[in-house]
């Protein structure tokens, strides 16, 4: 199932990849449409030749009358009789000619343009002065700025209705633009989930595989060590028996228990072996769970250090507590004890029968630590940094029966609870283990 997720997985991403172009591009299109529709402002510019044609039309009547009254000359009645003659030109011309046809008005304000152009001679002559004259002038004058006029009402009537239209279709593009931007947010998201799921997918799967390989190695070096460990001590209990029993009866009872206590000591390595692979297996499996309680400090420690003692009498241990340590703690009472348990019966393994073993206890604000301090064999500087890994044993430690698995799987629970395993050491001087949990 997960591997058709997977492989379906990238049509459906390259799905998305296209959608989501092509809305980028839809919106960009109609984004560039709306701009350059703004650009677009044809009923202004008619209204705008429409309004001067006006405007030069009154002025050239208002001109006529200040000339009759004696106060323009005729070089100001001429250029007011040309400005008229340009405006209404350009209102002949293609795209204004059109634009007035379509309202209905260029016939009518071509026909009154004739009659000026027919009229020219009147307009720059000393007649159009003379008080019979010039009333005709301006007669004509006011109905074409009347018809010019009604022309431009229904240009700014047209332009008033176009711009309506021009807004609607602008807010139309703009809301689609807009759910079109929502849309790529949305596909955008999926991507970035899909792109992020996938690189968590295979980070997973590179720590899957990491993790498989780390296990490999680890059952490898355990299979090395079985084919190793499993053989000596094997050899010297089929030695001890065969001993006892080509002996028989003349074999002294010291010997036969000096024998067999070699026996049982071999099985308890055996068995120790046994255990700590079975532990090591449990925590791979992630069948070890955490069941934290509230815990007695100084009992806890207590315990530990009797089983200890029980196991190697004659042995010290001494327990030193600083006052500031809290009486109880929340954590799992069964993998504390496992843990304090292998650093103790380490301390008591690597260093003399002769030295004693000293528990530190000290807390702060946040944190308890319980430092584990022996005065054996050390660990030499170049191996410190293996030294939690499954199955490995310092050098200075061959003389003495283990199998490596201690260490390793006290600083795993140690992480379970929350808290961390580390260490200080001296070759030859001893070592100090430091168990941190919260408070």
């Amino acid at each position: 199932m997960t591997a058709r997720r997977g492989v379906l997985a990238y049509p459906f991403s390259l799905a998305a990849i296209l959608i989501f172009t092509g809305l980028l591009v839809f919106a960009l299109w109609r984004l560039w449409s709306t701009e350059a529709a703004l650009r677009t402002q044809a009923g202004d510019n008619m209204l705008w030749a429409i309004a001067q044609a006006q405007v030069a039309t009154q002025q050239l009547d208002i001109t006529l009358a200040q000339a009759r009254l004696g106060e323009a000359d005729a070089d100001t009645l001429a250029l007011r009789y040309n400005v008229l003659l340009s405006r209404l030109t350009l209102l002949e011309d293609g795209p204004q000619r059109r634009y007035l046809a379509d309202l209905g008005h260029f016939e009518a304000i071509r026909a009154l343009a004739e009659r000026v152009y027919a009229r020219e001679n009147a307009f720059l002559s000393a007649n159009a002065r003379a008080e019979g004259e010039a009333e005709p002038l301006h007669e004509l004058l006011a109905e074409l700025a009347s018809e010019i006029g009604r022309a431009a009402n229904r240009a700014m009537v047209a332009q008033w209705n176009e711009t309506g239209a021009q807004l609607d279709k602008q807010h139309g593009a703009i809301m689609q633009v807009i759910a079109t931007v929502i849309v790529i947010l949305a596909f955008g998201a999926f991507i970035s989930w899909r792109m992020l799921a996938a690189v968590h997918a295979e980070q997973r799967a590179q720590m899957s595989l990491l993790r498989e390989q780390e296990i490999r190695e680890a059952y490898r070096s355990f299979v090395a060590l079985v084919s190793h460990q499993f053989r000596t001590p094997l050899s010297v209990i089929d030695a001890s028996m065969q001993r006892i029993l080509r002996a028989g009866d003349s074999m002294p009872r010291a010997e036969i228990r000096q024998r067999a206590g070699r026996v049982r000591e071999t099985i308890k390595g055996l068995t120790d072996l046994m255990q700590a692979t079975l532990d090591s297996m449990k925590l791979e499996a992630g069948r070890i769970e955490v069941k934290k309680t509230e815990c007695d400090i100084a009992a806890e420690l207590e315990i530990a250090r009797e089983r200890q003692l029980d196991a190697s009498p004659g042995r010290t241990i001494h327990v030193d507590t600083g006052n500031e340590v809290p009486a109880r703690i929340t954590t799992d009472a069964l993998l504390f004890q496992q843990i304090v348990g292998n650093l103790l019966a380490n301390a008591l393994i690597y260093s003399p029968q002769t030295e004693p073993v000293t528990v530190r206890v000290r807390a702060d604000s946040s944190r308890i630590r319980i430092a584990v301090e022996d005065r054996g064999i050390g660990i030499p500087e170049e191996e410190k940094d293996r030294l939690f890994q499954p199955f490995f044993r310092a050098s200075t430690a061959a003389k003495v029966n283990g199998v490596g698995m201690g260490l390793h799987l006290s600083r795993r629970l140690a992480r379970m609870l929350g808290g961390d395993l580390t260490f200080e050491s001296r070759q030859g001087f001893g070592s100090t283990f430091t168990l941190a949990l919260s408070l």
